[in-house]
């Protein structure tokens, strides 16, 4: 089946066991479509999608926990979704907003994500836990919408946070990211809250091209941000950025910020802008981890910068930078006290 131009969601599983969707074609107008999703998972379990090519202007493919006639909302669980094209104004893979009750036991894997305002994303705000995610096998290709839509062509973000000053705060945890290629035009987020790290993430074998943002409104600054995260394990990162085009505002590669039991291994980059003056990776204020093999590419002027004074027990271990570029930097004596330096692993 086809569903064409539909004015708001266009698939609706509510309350749902075992459903199987294969090889439909969803299309909605990409500028006013602003509601038009296309398969949104409420409150079910047992579902695979496969096959099928979804272009929405709102999310492509969602998952969300909403209560319903008065009752509490039911989880959603055991959700996969393999082998489809997706395009989307907002998100192409989406966990939440909406999270009365918990999301578990999910895969996305094996699709190709074209034209998206966002090619990922979890945001829980209201008190749930989502956790036991896994997204693989992606392509990834973004592109700004205008200011009012949710993203900014990034590859992904993860935020925590509550709805209201009254919600409850939920949970993010055991979520793994692997064998991703990426050309996005925003930052790349993933944020837990102050009174709440997101906990256990893992990123591995991701190659992120970062492109020149085709929009006026200009935001992207670093590749991947990562903030308030306990239990993070990142192997085998790739940080290019276009040579064609630079924006201005380009930063870093990679930024870690109150990231506690970390390990970084195997990153390889430069800081936005050839021969710009900030750091290839900049960890303010972590604790508890280890950055291992970290390489310089051409164009890097200072491969590693530590700072904040909540940084403690920190290993930089077989990090590689040539002539001319400055292997690891530090805020101050007390910071650089709180690191140690080492040849091999």
């Amino acid at each position: 089946i086809a569903i064409v131009h539909s004015p708001l969601w266009s698939v609706r599983l509510n309350d749902c066991d075992r459903v199987h969707i294969d090889g439909v074609s969803i299309f909605s107008d990409l500028e006013k479509g602003v509601n038009a999703d296309g398969i949104d998972i409420v409150s079910s379990r047992n579902v695979t999608i496969s096959d099928s090519i979804i272009e929405t202007a709102d999310d492509a493919i969602v998952l969300k926990t909403i209560a319903r006639d008065g009752q509490p909302a039911r989880p959603t669980e055991n959700v996969t979704v393999t082998n489809c094209v997706l395009a989307s104004s907002s998100t192409a893979l989406m966990i939440g907003t909406e999270t009365e009750a918990d999301i578990r036991h999910v895969l996305f894997n094996n699709c190709v994500i074209r034209n998206a305002n966002k090619g990922f994303g979890i945001n829980v705000q209201d008190g749930a836990t989502v956790s036991d995610v896994i997204i693989s096998n992606l392509t990834i290709e973004t592109s700004r919408r205008h200011w009012n839509w949710w993203g900014s062509a990034e590859m992904g973000k993860f935020v925590l946070k509550r709805r209201t000053p009254t919600s409850r705060l939920g949970v993010i945890r055991d979520v793994v990211v692997d064998n991703i290629v990426a050309h996005p035009r925003g930052t790349s987020t993933i944020t837990g809250h102050a009174e709440q790290p997101l906990e256990n993430i893992r990123l591995s074998n991701i190659d992120i091209t970062m492109l020149a943002e085709n929009a006026v409104d200009k935001r992207a600054t670093n590749a991947l941000q990562i903030e308030h995260v306990r239990g993070l394990r990142v192997r085998d990162l790739s940080v290019r950025w276009s040579e064609d085009a630079a924006e201005p505002k380009w930063q870093s590669a990679l930024v870690a910020t109150r990231v506690s039991e970390f390990e970084i291994d195997g990153f390889t980059g430069r800081q936005g802008i050839r021969g710009g003056t900030h750091p290839t990776v900049r960890l303010d204020g972590c604790g508890q981890g280890t950055i291992r093999n970290a390489r310089a590419t051409d164009g890097c002027r200072q491969l590693i910068h530590v700072q904040g004074q909540a940084t403690k027990d920190i290993a930089i271990l077989g990090s590689e930078a040539p002539a001319g570029v400055q292997a690891v930097t530090f805020e101050t004596a007390a910071v650089k006290r709180a690191v140690r330096i080492g040849g091999g692993a």
